[in-house]
């Protein structure tokens, strides 16, 4: 049950990552809020795996889900925001403009 409260998480923070890219700052992304969806879900989880442990000392709550889930937020946010931000730069910075 829990890893299946983890995996809603990092959906989720795709999701969120995905909606500030797309519809906050209008990027226009390949694949649209769902290709940065996965895009900012395959950042997320590759970050928390790569990155978890020099943060591990600073931001113990953020990384214990704000002790509702075993998902390592902050790392998420900041290696799918990464990833975000380089899916982006690959399609040369396009801004939507369906305003």
């Amino acid at each position: 049950m829990e890893i299946i409260r983890d995996i809603i998480v990092y959906i989720l923070l795709g999701a969120l990552l995905s909606w500030f890219f797309y519809y906050f700052r209008y990027k226009d992304l390949i694949g649209g809020f769902t290709g940065g969806t996965i895009v900012g879900l395959l950042g997320s989880v590759l970050g928390v795996l790569l990155f978890r442990k020099p943060f591990t000392v600073i931001l113990d709550f953020l990384q214990n889900g704000m002790y509702i889930s075993n998902v390592d937020l902050f790392t998420g946010i900041i290696c799918g925001y990464l990833a975000l931000f380089v899916y982006n730069k690959i399609n040369h910075d396009k801004t939507r403009k369906d305003y």
